[in-house]
């Protein structure tokens, strides 16, 4: 098991190397420049003053300032060098990040919202914790109402019930987000519930309780998006074990519905549904970019869209190493919990298929090939 995990661990490590590497690579290429953008905003307001610098002065400057060129110190002035390769500059970046060195926000300087913070961590930990208010109780919420539908329908397959919920189910699935949104919006506004989510403090007019009924619509649109995952999962577990033959020996045997359930029911349904909590928060965090959108809520995921789509590639490789660490590292939970729910599931440390032995059979099959059919060069004269 532990040779396992520490194999698990390393290729872990080497998943979250090659995935940052790629984010880094793209991200520079990409046009989005944020460093050229405030150039051009300080060359332009440089230029109403009288100024006689140019642009790429400017330009070459803050790219030596921000990391995009080598630069010497030449008493109290900067002297930008050459610039540095995109390689190069992504192990200058890991590097510095395992420091705690995890470079600036570029133009945060020119946004009232994010020069409240001082670093990266800080803009993105503090938003995340009004993401979490959103998505922590969508997650325990669609937890709940799916694994309940899941193991009713499985108990009433064929049913009324049954078939209810899977249209039910259908539905959410098929409807995306930005479609419910505005209809939640609407029914809420019918309800006198604000439709932009408050800030608690901010505001001395908005009472706790109008603060907390501001927060029900997104989460209801993100429960209801989610909640299928753990209907569908749960109900097909509960339907094959109710029909596999150990079941029926119980039933035989004289145990109660209640028993088969706790003993048989509910222990195999706990096994994937780890799997599923998981999953399913990352998929709740990343996939409420939708929701702070319509509901104007000021979360991580609002300041990772900001980030692509101005080029800021400090945050977006902070963003990106945060959020694949978190889910490589459930992934790894996620086996270990197995092993831990089902003593019969074991972890081998070395693959059964040998691929030396698989590359030197196919070398030898076309070698034989090759002896059996000869390829003919011209064609012999038949006189």
């Amino acid at each position: 098991m532990w040779k396992y995990i520490t194999n698990r661990i390393l290729f872990a490590i080497l998943t979250l190397a090659i995935i940052s590497f790629f984010v880094f690579v793209l991200t520079s290429i990409s046009p989005n420049n944020p460093v050229l953008k405030k150039s051009t905003d300080e060359f332009l307001a440089a230029k109403n003053s009288g100024s006689q610098v140019t642009l790429n002065e400017i330009l070459m400057k803050n790219e030596a300032i921000y990391g995009f060129r080598y630069s010497t110190k030449v008493g109290s002035e900067l002297v930008p060098g050459a610039k540095i390769p995109v390689v190069v500059r992504f192990f200058i970046y890991i590097g510095n990040f395992f420091k705690g060195e995890f470079g600036p926000y570029i133009k945060a300087d020119q946004n009232l919202v994010l020069s409240q913070y001082k670093n990266i961590p800080e803009l993105f930990f503090i938003p995340l914790k009004t993401t979490l208010i959103v998505t922590v109780p969508s997650l325990f919420a669609s937890m709940a109402l799916g694994l309940t539908l899941g193991i009713v329908s499985g108990y009433k397959r064929g049913k009324l019930f049954d078939n209810f919920t899977n249209v039910f189910v259908l539905i959410f699935i098929s409807v995306p987000s930005f479609v419910v949104a505005p209809i939640a919006i609407a029914v809420a506004l019918k309800l006198g519930i604000t439709p932009k989510i408050p800030r608690y403090g901010g505001d001395a007019t908005i009472t706790y309780s109008e603060y907390i009924l501001a927060y029900l619509p997104p989460i209801t649109v993100m429960t209801l998006s989610s909640l299928a995952a753990f209907a569908i999962s749960s109900r097909n577990v509960v339907i094959t074990v109710l029909t596999s033959n150990y079941v029926l020996i119980a039933k035989t045997k004289g145990l109660s519905q209640k028993q088969i359930f706790f003993k048989y029911v509910a222990r195999n349904i706990s096994i994937p549904l780890f799997g599923l909590i998981f999953g399913s928060l990352l998929g709740l965090l990343s996939g409420s970019i939708i929701i702070e959108r319509f509901w104007d809520i000021n979360g991580t995921s609002q300041v990772i869209t900001d980030a692509f789509s101005t080029g800021e590639i400090y945050v977006i490789m902070f963003s990106t190493i945060i959020f694949t660490s978190i889910g490589l590292l459930a992934a790894i939970i996620v086996d270990v919990a197995y092993a831990i729910l089902d003593p019969k599931i074991t972890y081998t440390t070395k693959s059964k298929r040998n691929y030396t032995i698989f590359f030197k059979n196919w070398l030898l099959r076309r070698k034989l090939i090759r002896e059996r059919f000869p390829k003919t060069k011209g064609v012999a004269n038949a006189a």
